[in-house]
């Protein structure tokens, strides 16, 4: 009788242990949070409807009287459906983990013997419960891998909003980009305009020819085709704007932060240690290569035998007795032992070992590049903002001066004003490059969130570089 309460304990101690899987981890993370706070009942409500009938609401800005790229960011990290879809992988990776760590259910099994017999016995019956112990901590390494998929997609929602950080900061300053050469143009079609009636006078008073007239008319019409594109490229701006912010109407707001205003950036060693220590792409490697741990340890768990032990109570009724059966059912790993995916798990390992150092050589050239461009934009703005554009808007006043007292002609007004206009142009493409360069290079660090709670600035690094 002693097995018997032995064999009780056991499968006691192994319903109790299977019914106390680990209890689900919440992320703590802002955007996460705020996130699911604001969209899950929603999003809930739209996977529930027919495929054919998704019409989501998407959130207006009729509130706000301007926005600055802060605030676009901010927007776009509370609305957007691509960084809400990274956030639900988040609690899909946490329902498995707490799956992985849940012990086999019992079984419930009734059989009989020589029931309905002609002399009226009733035969014997039998019931029996049945359980599988995992052995070999099979559950626990399971539990281990399945954490690491949960980590895994913690640190794809923080490289998804980066990544859309980026995306926003580059759109926003191609608006603001798009608008300033919307305005260069809309003065050089006034210049042109200008010059074309000054012309026209001069060519009725006899002082020009009619090449000078058409050749005014020519520069004239240009202009009229280069503003056109200029407000078309600002309304395609202006729209991918929406886009990525997650607004469906093109945004017509007063963006406050100017294609002047640059974000000041570490140095670029500090960046190189931040990216090193802090980038998505280095934890993700970093979150690999321990899950490919994990799994080889699971494979070793998993060449421990299956044990099944049951126990039930038997009735006879020809002898009118009661008794408990008990049975286990051992495993013999004679021929499987998980060999083969032990070996596999282990060249998987060595392979997340090597991904890691590709990373981190990709990261390094990455940061490198990005970082040129920054410093090339940087240095041609500067140059603009001291030395080419007072040059030329003084170039441009001299000789509209000479040219209103007869003592230049019309071309080189023109050229002067091409100049102008073309300097212009080119410094806020060069003022684009930096924002993008700038932009990237956060990305990359991901040191300095100033969309977040300054509280939540600091993620926790802790669990991932264990």
């Amino acid at each position: 009788m002693n097995t018997k309460y032995v064999l009780l304990s056991l499968l006691g101690s192994g319903l109790v242990s299977g019914c106390a899987g680990p209890l689900d981890q919440r992320w703590d993370n802002t955007a996460y949070r705020g996130q699911q706070s604001r969209y899950m009942e929603r999003d809930l409500q739209v996977a529930q409807r027919p495929v054919g009938d998704l019409h989501p609401t998407a959130f207006r800005l009729d509130s706000l009287d301007a926005l600055s790229v802060g605030d676009a960011i901010g927007l776009a990290i509370e609305h957007n459906p691509q960084l809400r879809a990274a956030g639900y992988r988040v609690d899909a990776a946490s329902g498995r983990v707490l799956q992985a760590g849940l012990y086999p259910n019992p079984s419930l099994s009734f059989s009989g013997e020589s029931i309905g017999a002609e002399a009226g016995s009733g035969g014997e019956t039998a019931y029996a419960i049945e359980q599988e112990i995992v052995l070999g901590g099979k559950l626990r390494r399971a539990r281990d891998v399945a954490d690491s998929d949960r980590l895994s997609a913690q640190e794809s929602f923080v490289a998804q909003e980066f990544m859309l950080a980026t995306q926003v900061s580059e759109a926003y300053f191609g608006v603001v980009s798009a608008q300033q050469r919307l305005v260069d143009r809309q003065e050089l079609a006034g210049l042109s305009a200008q010059l074309l009636d000054a012309v026209r006078a001069r060519v009725d008073a006899g002082s020009a020819t009619e090449p000078d007239l058409l050749r005014a008319e020519v520069v004239y019409e240009q202009s009229q085709i280069e503003l056109e594109s200029a407000r078309n490229q600002d309304k395609a701006a202006r729209q991918a704007l929406s886009s990525v912010i997650g607004v469906e109407e093109r945004i017509d707001l007063l963006l406050s932060t100017s294609v002047d205003e640059f974000a000041t950036l570490p140095t670029y060693e500090e960046i190189v240690a931040s990216t090193l220590a802090a980038n998505s792409r280095m934890s993700l490697a970093r979150i690999s290569l321990e899950r490919a741990r994990q799994s080889h340890k699971l494979a070793q768990a998993g060449s421990s035998p299956t044990l099944v032990a049951s126990v039930g109570p038997r009735y006879s009724d020809i002898d009118g007795e009661t008794t408990l059966d008990v049975g286990l059912n051992l495993e013999i790993t004679l021929f499987d032992r998980n060999q083969g995916e032990i070996q596999a798990t282990l060249f998987e390992r060595l392979s997340a070992a090597a991904e890691l150092r590709n990373v981190q050589l990709e990261l390094l050239a990455e940061i490198a590049q990005a970082w040129s461009v920054y410093q090339s934009s940087l240095t041609a703005v500067e140059r603009y903002q001291s030395q080419l554009l007072p040059k030329a808007e003084r170039t441009l006043d001299l000789t509209r001066q000479a040219y209103q007292s007869g003592k230049a002609d019309y071309l080189r007004l023109l050229d002067a004003q091409q100049v102008m206009v073309e300097s212009r142009l080119s410094y806020v493409e060069a003022a684009q490059r930096l924002h993008s360069a700038a932009a990237l290079l956060t990305q990359l660090s991901q040191t300095h969130a100033y969309w977040r709670d300054s509280r939540n600035e600091d993620r926790d690094q802790s669990e991932i570089n264990q």
